[in-house]
């Protein structure tokens, strides 16, 4: 049986419950020991204890410790245990850890002491390699995307640094398996019921970062982390206001995985919110397929050029009666090359939500869940020795071409090679955006990009 915990009006430090700690939130004291203002001011007292080496990062760190939510902290490296290196990515390298002794919660004024989370848990550690990467924005634009708690975006727990190698490291939540491996393995056992609860997820983390005015710009099946419930990742968001600002200068370069970038990023023009949205058209295909977008080719200037002249993934045509006609024409629209064009997260989210609802609820009372009921059927008819033959044939391991990438990397837009291009369609010059073997071998080898 549960003790009661009761509220009172002041801690031993003297705080009183009606004071505004927060700007929206009054104390919160509690006799077991809990009291906003206490953890408040030990956090502040502890602020010259501890240091990244960047004065930038501390200061962002620190802003979140006297805030109520998303507490940021600084770990030093040698609390972590057991560090198993799981894949490489864009930007760094992922590995996991037990971190020994937890991460700082809140402080006890009755045992005074903190109180921790976490202690002995696995962790996922990224660390930076990338001198470009921008840790500082990073940290303020995560500030401002998880600023009312998490939702479906990741929870990033703390900063630390490799001391041998000098590179800064995001500590964040386990991840278990990214989107593609989880469907990769799961395909043939989901049903209509699971993909709509998938995306509808999806676009609720989406809506969250849009309604902030963030733009992820690398939103791909890599970067959806723990399936069960889809929590999206972070590294390249960015405030669309400071896009916008930048909107008269054509881009030379851009950050991304060609197949998930719209054609107009392609072209030059700066990420946009519409952008993301041609980046879920991505994920919804290869919720449908298990197959990432154009993984039966090398992903090069010609494949921009391609997608830009309105080239989208091609659907197998064995596959086409297990998925209803409106999922490919909203699959579509989200491709569109006009950005006007293409839906809102609003509405992914209200029609993913009332789909997944309605399966769960087992209501078929229009054309869109009739569809989907027999898209389920056909499938499940599909006989086993067919459903491996045909597997094997679009196995991902037989069709991945080896100069495609699927994690983030810096490529030349159009507008980048304006000027380069006659060189390259006559032969003349190598594509810079083409993989060399040995980059296609460590990119596409046990990597997941977050």
């Amino acid at each position: 049986m549960s003790r009661e915990i009761k509220k009172i009006k002041y801690c031993p430090a003297g705080h009183f419950s009606e004071d505004y700690v927060y700007s929206n939130r009054k104390n919160f004291i509690t006799s077991d020991g809990i009291c906003y203002s206490c953890t408040q001011e030990h956090f502040i007292h502890e602020f010259k204890t501890w240091s990244s080496g960047n004065a930038n990062l501390d200061e962002i760190i620190q802003e979140t410790q006297i805030n109520i939510h998303n507490k940021l902290q600084w770990i030093p490296y040698d609390n972590f245990q057991n560090i198993e290196h799981i894949a490489d990515g864009g930007q760094g390298s992922v590995y996991s850890a037990e971190i020994e002794n937890g991460i700082k919660r809140q402080w006890n004024f009755v045992k005074q002491d903190w109180e921790y989370d976490l202690i002995g848990n696995k962790v996922a550690l990224k660390e930076i390699k990338d001198s470009r990467y921008d840790m500082v924005g990073f940290l303020k634009m995560t500030k401002t995307a998880n600023g009312n708690g998490y939702g479906e975006i990741i929870a990033y727990y703390a900063i630390s640094k490799n001391p041998s190698t000098q590179n800064y490291i995001i500590v964040m939540e386990s991840l278990g398996c990214d989107l593609h491996y989880f469907l990769a393995k799961n395909f043939w056992d989901l049903r209509w019921k699971s993909k709509t609860k998938i995306l509808a997820s999806i676009a609720s983390g989406l809506r969250v970062l849009h309604a902030k005015n963030l733009v992820h710009c690398s939103l791909k099946s890599g970067s959806i982390l723990n399936s069960t419930i889809p929590v999206i990742g972070l590294d390249l968001c960015k405030l669309e206001n400071d896009l916008i600002l930048n909107s008269n200068n054509k881009n030379n370069k851009i950050n991304g995985s060609i197949p998930y970038i719209p054609p107009e990023v392609l072209r030059g023009n700066e990420f946009t919110r519409k952008g993301d949205i041609y980046s879920f058209g991505g994920i919804m295909y290869e919720i449908v397929t298990a197959q990432q977008p154009f993984a039966d080719q090398a992903h090069d200037t010609y494949l921009m050029i391609d997608i830009c002249n309105g080239v989208r993934p091609k659907v197998p045509d064995f596959m086409l009666n297990w998925i209803p006609e409106w999922y490919l024409d909203l699959m579509y629209r989200c491709w569109t090359d006009d950005p006007s064009e293409r839906p809102t997260t609003d509405e992914l989210v209200n029609l993913f939500s009332e789909i997944a609802d309605k399966l769960y609820a087992n209501v078929m009372d229009n054309d869109v869940m009739r569809q989907l009921q027999i898209a389920d059927e056909n499938q499940r008819n599909t006989s086993k020795s067919q459903k491996q033959e045909l597997f094997e044939l679009f196995s991902h391991s037989s069709k991945l071409h080896p100069q495609s990438c699927f994690i983030s990397r810096y490529i030349y837009t159009l507008h980048g090679l304006h000027d380069f291009l006659k060189e390259l369609k006559s032969g003349k010059s190598s594509d810079p955006n083409l993989l060399k073997p040995s980059e296609s071998t460590t990119l596409n080898a046990n990597t997941y990009d977050i």
